[in-house]
């Protein structure tokens, strides 16, 4: 394996955990936050967490998605 054979099997763990993650997250009344970043893996600060119910995404990954 490769480099980009790691990068692609990280991201397609990274996708099936933001996926299940919603999936509970509607089957839930509780919707827990990322710790870190589903796209980079950067810690999320906890007043980010606080502030917005199941976030996933660190403000620069989220500016990049959106």
């Amino acid at each position: 394996m490769d480099d980009l054979d790691h990068l692609v099997i990280a991201q397609e763990r990274a996708e099936k955990r933001y996926v299940d993650q919603r999936l509970n997250g509607l089957n839930n009344s509780r919707v827990i936050s990322a710790t870190d970043c589903i796209d980079c893996g950067d810690p999320i600060p906890k007043a980010r967490q606080k502030a917005i119910k199941g976030v996933q995404r660190c403000v620069p990954c989220q500016s990049l998605s959106e």
